[in-house]
């Protein structure tokens, strides 16, 4: 079974998300900020993927804090999440997908599927 990190700061995207998951067998660690989600991956070696929002209230980005876990050792996929029409401006990097919000469970699962 694929671990997946689900950071999002908004509680309701947060839940959702990872009922999809968990029902889809997925075994979900939710981090509500990039701190939780930087501690959390700096201690479980099973995460498979990085499932993020881009726009994170507190802190760095969601691509920021991919590119700070990578830097700390964390080699998984990772797919940033946002609401925001277009793709960030800031570049993707090569091992990072983009979702555009909102999706249903068939897009998300279809993204972690393909990508993880």
């Amino acid at each position: 079974m694929k671990t997946v990190l689900l950071v999002d700061d908004n509680r309701d995207v947060l839940e959702v998300t990872a009922f999809m998951l968990e029902d889809a067998g997925y075994e979900v660690v939710a981090a509500h900020n990039c701190e939780q989600a930087m501690q959390v991956a700096s201690v479980r070696t099973d995460i498979g993927v990085v499932l993020t929002d881009l726009n994170l209230k507190q802190g760095m980005s969601g691509i920021e804090m991919g590119k700070a876990m990578h830097k700390e050792g964390l080699k998984c996929p990772m797919i940033v999440m946002s609401g925001d029409c277009e793709p960030p401006g800031e570049a993707l990097q090569s091992w990072m997908k983009y979702l555009p919000k909102p999706f249903d469970r068939k897009t998300l699962l279809a993204a972690i599927t393909e990508y993880a």
